[in-house]
């Protein structure tokens, strides 16, 4: 008795070995026991990969270079090719080029460094982490001009705060302005619009003053630079008057101005009403210019009356770049550097200070003299006074104390991960605010955060992601940050980390896929699936991976996502391969496939590094390719062709590291050295004319042929084997131990033009022409069944084959096997 059992889904892809037994369950009828070169579809058919397009040698073969993704659109997109202390640039087809040559740029990371390198984007601006390096930014201004730049961290993070006895003393505070002993010394004139002569009370470092500047509502206080100095505010506080002598003002605008005429605004405040005795107000604002003279021009003062106007003090900051660095004292080693004092690598490390007033301010290290005595410059605000401060903190990132490992954004934040001495902790930026990760008093909800992974299993950071909420890889745990309340925003005062799972990843960054994160396990040998269940009111980690585990038992290296148009989440292995899996989670489908790039004679090609980056037509996957040619090691940048769809014949790629030369009547290729000596298949027009060894960089078209369009490359196959039949008609049970053999294989195709198919003792050929055409005409793409008869050996179980290494498109939405088995 034959049946006819038909597999119209292939989406659990090629399942594990384990499994080939399991008839009993569902997953059985949708696998395949072997699927190489061919991806699962969404819709449940498999399909032959295209080739891949070769592109340019890497710059140096003799190294292993990587790639990063690089998108600002789908007509703004590059590949990066990253080599030793390099970069060049791939741009939609081709690589991005200058004066005839690659475009090329200085790297500040080494060739051994860059394989551990953290990335995220935003806008023209790649972020980037390693554990040895000042974090960088890779910025682009036109596709000819792109440039590194160190990270440009403000007012934070910091370590713990100092414990010890240690202090610390400044020899200057960052005003502006000097200590004013009386209106024109030590420096500079102090003026005021009463013509007061303590007016320079202002400016004279005590609180504990109360000032008037006018005796009507209005009016200004000013001061000049000695010999017209120029010089660059940023900031400045105001201190109340200490008593009812005189009355706060309540709206001003703070001026500069290099004639004394001409005024420009650089703060302008309102509604300031509410002051208390000796309270201080401080006030920031953007300004790059210097000025000779200061004033604040103010109103809304005197009280009721308007008779008598004035203030405590006036200290205006003067921004960091433009003060001269002065020294920082320690009264000894203890707390610095674990108990070694100031090291010449803290040259660029902050300071957090907190002034005889409780405010904190923070400072740069400019310059190293000794283990107890740097050079500083003060950002933010000036210090009230040069006493010795008690309570300080040293910045958490530097040479010393290391530098973030991870990177990423989350809820408008610019987030790090994980130093070499606090490997559990995260920190993030203001709101908005991407390079300040300030800390205000009292807390706001934009302010930066500093936050150490407690509770659970340990372990150090291994990746940051943003999803739901930002998830936090670790070796041994998966764990979240989010906002403690969900009814309200995600900030600093609304802030919760815990533990969700205890199956940790590797350190590898992983995908998002919609509000899912898909991450490879601690030991590189499966995907996981970090997502939110409703059910479990937290976030599971099932094994995504589990039926194909031996798909990746050389070990995950990277992984890219293919968003559009099949969902393929692309992972290097170990050994240079390429597992793809196909994802949809709405439709169940997780269909795991593996796929050998062509090397030619020497064997597989091994894919080192592969990254996606959109196009108009949907997201492009580039690759770094090493393969042995003519007997030398050879590295190439090459994409992943678009999948065909249905195009004319001649638009398909179907071999790898491929090119495709047009022209008129060619009857020979030059400019194949790439390939020089390797045997390359030829699509010569749309039809597949056979093979030629190239030489020299050239070959001659097989069959005395000229064409007007040639692609050629080395060949591949793509191979697909069914599971073991688990019935054959008979009645009482399964087919599994029994003889059986299949009498004729079907295939449902769509836009297929040549496959072959039947069992493994033999296969045979279709390809699909019309008695009309001729030999050398384009053959045609066939949708629909196609039946042909089978040879097999009575104990193959009912295994179907299908495999083409032909330079054509084929696709497979049904398999039917005519089977006959023993009762």
């Amino acid at each position: 008795m034959t049946v006819y059992p038909i597999q119209a889904s292939f989406t659990r892809g090629e399942i594990a070995p384990a499994l080939h037994g399991r008839v009993d369950i569902e997953h059985y009828r949708l696998g395949l026991a072997k699927c190489e070169n061919f991806y699962v579809l969404k819709q449940g058919g498999i399909r032959r990969r295209s080739g891949t397009v070769f592109v340019a040698e890497v710059k140096d073969s003799a190294d292993k270079t990587m790639l990063f993704p690089f998108a600002f659109n789908e007509t703004q997109a590059y590949a990066v090719e990253h080599g030793d202390a390099y970069c060049r640039f791939y741009a939609l087809t081709g690589q991005v080029q200058s004066g005839g040559s690659p475009y090329e740029i200085v790297s500040p990371f080494a060739l051994a460094d860059i394989g551990s390198i953290d990335y995220t984007q935003s806008a023209d601006v790649l972020y980037m982490a390693h554990g040895s390096y000042h974090p960088r930014e890779l910025r682009r201004a036109s596709e000819t001009s792109w440039s590194f730049a160190e990270f440009d961290f403000q007012d934070g993070p910091y370590l713990e705060e100092n414990t010890t006895s240690t202090t610390l003393t400044p020899a200057e505070t960052g005003h502006i302005t000097p200590l004013m002993t009386n209106n024109t010394a030590p420096s500079g004139t102090v003026s005021s619009s009463n013509g007061s002569g303590n007016a320079y009370l202002m400016f004279n470092r005590d609180k504990a003053t109360a000032v008037q500047l006018e005796t009507t509502a209005s009016g200004w206080l000013k001061y000049q630079f000695a010999a017209s100095a120029q010089k660059i505010a940023d900031a400045y506080w105001l201190v109340s008057p200490k008593d009812t002598s005189v009355d706060f003002f309540t709206q001003w605008e703070f001026q500069g101005s290099n004639d004394g005429t001409n005024w420009v605004t650089l703060d302008s405040r309102d509604k300031e009403s509410g002051w208390s005795f000796s309270e201080a107000r401080y006030f920031e604002f953007e300004n790059n210019n210097g000025y000779e003279y200061y004033r604040i021009k103010f109103s809304g003062g005197g009280g009721a009356d308007a008779l008598s106007t004035g203030m405590g003090e006036l200290a205006i900051h003067q921004k960091a770049s433009d003060q001269t660095p002065f020294n920082l004292t320690a009264s000894a080693v203890t707390g610095i550097n674990n108990d070694t004092g100031f090291q010449a690598s803290d040259v660029g490390r902050l300071i957090h200070l907190l002034g005889s007033d409780g405010k904190w301010r923070w400072a740069e290290i400019t310059e190293r003299t000794s283990t107890t005595v740097v050079k500083i410059r003060m950002h933010g605000h000036a210090l009230p006074d040069t006493s010795p401060i008690v309570v300080w903190a040293l910045g958490a990132w530097c040479d010393q104390a290391g530098w973030p490992h991870n990177v990423g954004f989350y809820q408008e934040r610019l987030a790090f991960g994980r130093t070499d001495t606090q490997p559990r902790t995260a920190w993030l930026s203001k709101s908005l605010d991407f390079d300040n990760f300030g800390q205000s008093e009292p807390v706001e909800a934009s302010d930066g955060m500093s936050i150490t992974m407690t509770g659970g299993k340990l372990n150090a950071i291994a990746f940051i992601e943003e999803s739901v909420d930002l998830a936090i890889g670790t070796n041994g745990s998966m764990r979240t940050l989010g906002p403690a309340a969900t009814t309200e925003a995600f900030s600093s005062t609304n802030v919760q980390q815990r533990q969700q799972t205890t199956v940790g990843s590797a350190s590898i960054k992983p995908v998002t896929i919609g509000n899912n994160l898909i991450y490879p396990g601690f030991h590189k040998s499966s995907l996981r699936e970090f997502a939110y269940s409703f059910e479990a009111n937290g976030y599971l980690s099932p094994e995504l991976t589990v039926l194909s585990s031996h798909a990746f038992k050389a070990g995950i290296s990277f992984m890219a996502y293919q968003q559009f148009p099949e969902s393929l989440i692309w992972c290097g292995l170990a050994d240079g391969t390429l597992v793809a899996t196909t994802y949809e989670k709405d439709q169940q489908v997780v269909g795991v496939t593996r796929h050998k790039i062509a090397c030619g004679a020497a064997g597989d090609g091994v894919v080192e590094s592969a990254v996606t980056v959109p196009v108009e037509t949907g997201d492009r996957l580039w690759m770094i390719v090493k393969r042995t040619i003519n007997g030398v090691t050879k590295r190439y940048v090459e994409y992943l062709a678009d999948p065909f769809d249905g195009n004319a014949v001649d638009e398909g790629v179907f071999f790898d590291s491929s090119v495709t030369v047009t022209g008129s009547s060619m009857t020979s290729i030059t400019g194949a050295g790439h390939l020089e000596g390797e045997t390359v298949g030829i699509l010569a027009d749309g039809v597949d004319i056979g093979d030629a060894t190239v030489s020299s960089g050239s070959f001659t078209l097989p069959g005395s042929v000229s064409a007007d369009k040639v692609t050629y490359g080395l060949r591949y196959e793509s191979y697909a084997k069914t599971l073991r039949a688990p019935q054959s008609g008979n009645r009482d049970g399964t087919a599994l131990g029994r003889r059986m053999r299949i009498v004729s294989v079907a295939l449902d195709l769509m836009e297929t033009v040549y496959i072959k198919a039947g069992t493994v003792k033999k296969q045979f050929e279709y390809l699909f022409r019309q008695t009309t055409e001729s030999l050398g005409s384009v053959p045609q793409q066939q949708s629909g069944v196609q039946k042909l008869s089978a040879e097999d050996n009575w104990g193959n179980g009912g295994v179907a084959v299908v495999r083409t290494d032909k330079g054509y498109p084929a696709t497979i939405r049904a398999l039917i096997a005519g089977i006959e088995g023993e009762p």
